[in-house]
């Protein structure tokens, strides 16, 4: 019986261990120069998975340190222009953790679609990762109005149309 239990405990520990999200060790990860930009992407890559597998909670250093890191990232990558006008934004704005996945989305997009140089597709690529795991959150209280207008746009298929009004 003691094997049996013992064997349980090991393998659901395995099982929990390997379903653990990955954060990369942003400390060691140096952009002094623009070369560290462009070796930084895998991590970088790892950073917005990272932040799609976790919940948005307020009390998460992690979170906190990637979204840092994220940003800074964003802001000198010579690599990739990041648009962030107020017609896309304004959906976001209301909360730091709404706009940090917004963040997340153009880059996780922009990273995955390399060859995509059309804004509108970039800005609807990324909208659409954006409310696909905000939808997954349980706490919406932090939505706003127009935030719940663009969410019922993109459950209707009606994201392009709703966008370019």
């Amino acid at each position: 019986m003691r094997k049996i239990i013992l064997f349980l405990f090991l393998f659901f520990s395995t099982v929990i261990y390997s379903y653990a999200q990955e954060f990369p060790n942003l400390k060691n990860i140096k952009l002094n120069k623009k070369s560290h930009f462009k070796s930084a992407e895998p991590e970088v890559i790892k950073l917005v998975n990272y932040l799609f597998e976790t919940p948005i909670d307020t009390k998460n250093h992690s979170r906190k340190e990637a979204g840092e890191f994220l940003i800074k990232w964003m802001n000198g990558t010579p690599d990739y222009v990041f648009v962030l006008e107020d017609k896309e934004t304004v959906y976001f704005n209301t909360d730091a953790d709404l706009m940090l996945i917004y963040m997340a989305s153009l880059t996780k997009f922009m990273l995955e679609n390399k060859s995509e140089k059309n804004q509108n597709a970039i800005i609807l690529g990324a909208m659409k990762l954006a409310l696909t795991y905000l939808n997954q959150q349980e706490n919406k209280k932090k939505w706003s109005a127009l935030l719940w207008q663009l969410n019922d746009a993109n459950l209707h298929g009606k994201l392009t149309t709703f966008l370019n009004q």
